[in-house]
């Protein structure tokens, strides 16, 4: 597979990307529901395993320009969900990156050990930046809801960096769970392509 196939590629799973971002295919994290998780992250995580990193980067890079251009106020004022899921999708990335290579070196299943990279990735780069973003960028709009939304469960934070602390740590769960949807169903898109194409698709490992 040459480079300009691969760039087409990348621009076909970025649109697919971006199409599956206005579907209805994403569900709410019930505990925030701010935070969704979104099947429209699997074609950037399937174009990094199809074309390798720098492509699966160029993949997220369009689909999240797409999400810019064409935002709308919602919870919180773009650009900041957007770049918020570009960070969680990159970060997500750069765990499959280690979990492949850690799972060659060791000869174990790959899918078991990228998934568990890449829900500690995740969850090790998007916990201190959502920290600073419900707590010193924008606390007039996170901190209310999660202190409502802790109230609804029973919990009663007293102070702000309380509530900050308790819902990026749930936030973090959010983030794991995220991951342990998505690799899957990216590999699982992955060797369905594989199947399908046979050596037109050289994929690599």
């Amino acid at each position: 597979m040459n480079r300009n196939q691969k760039v087409a590629g990348a621009a076909s799973l970025a649109a697919l990307a971006y199409v599956l971002g206005l579907a209805p295919a994403s569900i709410p994290f019930p505990l925030l529901p701010f935070l969704r998780f979104d099947l429209a992250e699997v074609p950037d995580v399937l174009a990094f395993l199809i074309f390798g990193w720098k492509y699966g980067i160029v993949t997220a890079l369009a689909h999240w320009y797409a999400l810019v251009i064409t935002a709308q106020s919602g919870f919180a004022p773009p650009p900041i969900p957007q770049l918020m899921k570009l960070a969680a999708v990159l970060s997500m990335m750069l765990g499959v990156y280690a979990g492949l290579k850690v799972s060659r070196k060791l000869g174990m299943g790959r899918l078991l050990v990228t998934t568990g990279f890449a829900m500690a990735a995740r969850a090790i780069v998007m916990t201190p930046i959502t920290f600073v973003l419900y707590y010193f960028l924008l606390p007039s709009v996170y901190l209310p809801f999660g202190r409502k939304v802790l109230s609804a469960a029973g919990y009663f934070a007293e102070t702000d960096i309380a509530v900050a602390l308790t819902i990026s740590g749930l936030t973090a769960v959010f983030n794991m769970l995220s991951s342990a949807i998505i690799v899957p169903a990216s590999f699982s898109a992955e060797k369905a392509l594989r199947k399908a194409l046979g050596p037109r698709l050289q994929i690599p490992h």
